[in-house]
């Protein structure tokens, strides 16, 4: 019997989670760390010893999404709490990244906030005290854990492909204990353009493509700057040029230029339509003989969110807050999460748990154990909460 299938503290389950690597396989060079196939071993075990049907998902080998079900086959109500498996990388740490440290209240260790301190808080609460009455009530509820978030949503989306849904969705995010109901989505994208090359000392004789990307970069924050769209919530769309390479020598007039560019998107936006905004620009300054080509290549994308905080899932969870102590916050975030694509499949979804966001992806990361331990006792009072009003409308 694998012994940590049996904890029932939500600090041994918090660092036994952190004691497994689940380094996403993109930000990790050694094999013994990279993939999130041992975490969801663990989570299929764990599930299945607390009786869950668990389904096993897996559209990229050795990167299986968790899909654990509880209640019962035609419910009145579904609910999913899902967690990505995978962490950063661990290039860096000032703390032992697998130990669990604990010290001066708080756990240290990669993913000690993101996002295994609050996986251990849900985790911990599906005991048959909580289980039983939600499926009693008629309430389904799912927990998944998906692959590849910290590179793109690839498991959420994965899942979502395959129609995964439930009435409403609880995303584990290290939030300050606030309840985040609306989020920015991101593109991500490459800008190229191609220029003549000519000597340095007859720049006349050429056509800079850097000169021709720094109009077009000009053009783009105008663009993004003319949107009328504003959500109250998340505020305006937001732009950032982050990469810029370009020439060859500092005596020749550069024939190629390539940025990559963040774009953050608010409700209303399409990601398709921001690609085709970007080609116009190009397709303008070749029309201006500013340059003699380019051209726009998305590199990936998540969609943004909004669930209204009038939602019965957002004012339960404040309810729950307000229980154990804590003042309920609603907000918007400008990060993204899997809550981008569940929303598509959803009526309702929040994100929610204990941990800093400020604290994740950092070389000490940690969690403080207060928090971890109050975020357990809201997410506890969360699902009785569900299981008490889905009985009082059956």
């Amino acid at each position: 019997m694998n012994h940590g299938t049996q904890i029932n503290d939500v600090l041994a389950l918090a660092r036994k989670l952190v004691s497994i690597p689940s380094v996403n396989p993109v930000l990790a060079d050694d094999p013994s760390i990279a993939g999130e196939h041992r975490l969801a071993d663990f989570m299929e075990d764990f599930l299945s010893r607390r009786g869950f049907s668990v389904d096993r998902h897996e559209a990229i080998k050795g990167r299986p999404n968790v899909v654990g079900t509880f209640g019962p086959a035609n419910p009145r109500r579904t609910i999913m709490i899902e967690a990505h498996l995978d962490t950063q990388g661990v290039h860096g740490m000032t703390v032992p990244p697998f130990e669990g440290v604990v010290r001066d209240g708080r756990l240290y260790g990669r993913g000690a906030c993101d996002m295994k301190g609050p996986m251990a808080a849900a985790m911990v609460n599906l005991t048959k005290d909580r289980l039983e009455p939600l499926a009693a009530a008629g309430v389904q509820l799912q927990f998944v854990g998906a692959i590849g978030e910290e590179t793109g949503n690839l498991g959420a989306l994965e899942l979502v492909d395959l129609g995964l849904a439930a009435d409403e969705v609880l995303v584990l995010e290290p939030t300050d204990l606030h309840i985040v109901h609306a989020h920015k989505g991101v593109l991500w994208f490459e800008v190229e353009v191609k220029g003549l090359a000519a000597h340095g000392s007859n720049p006349d004789k050429g056509l800079s493509s850097i000169r021709g990307m720094s109009r077009f970069i000009e053009l783009l924050h105008q663009q993004v700057d003319a949107i009328p769209l504003r959500n109250n919530l998340l505020g305006r769309p937001t732009v950032n040029v982050g990469i810029i390479r370009g020439g060859t020598s500092i005596n020749i007039v550069p024939e190629r230029c390539v940025i990559e560019v963040d774009r953050r998107l608010i409700p209303g936006e399409d990601f398709r339509e921001v690609i085709e905004a970007a080609r116009r620009i190009v397709k303008q300054l070749v029309g201006e003989g500013v340059i003699v080509g380019g051209d726009v290549r998305p590199i990936k994308e998540s969609v943004p969110f909004e669930t209204t905080a009038e939602s019965s899932l957002v004012k339960r969870l404040g309810r729950a807050c307000t229980a154990r102590g804590v003042v309920p916050v609603t907000e918007g975030a400008s990060w993204y999460s899997d809550a981008g694509p569940f929303s598509r499949t959803s009526r309702e979804v929040a994100i929610f748990g204990p941990g800093s966001i400020r604290q994740a992806h950092t070389a000490d990361e940690f969690i403080e154990i207060d928090e971890l331990h109050k975020g357990a006792e809201i997410i506890g009072d969360y699902l009785a909460r569900t299981a008490s009003e889905a009985g009082a409308h059956g």
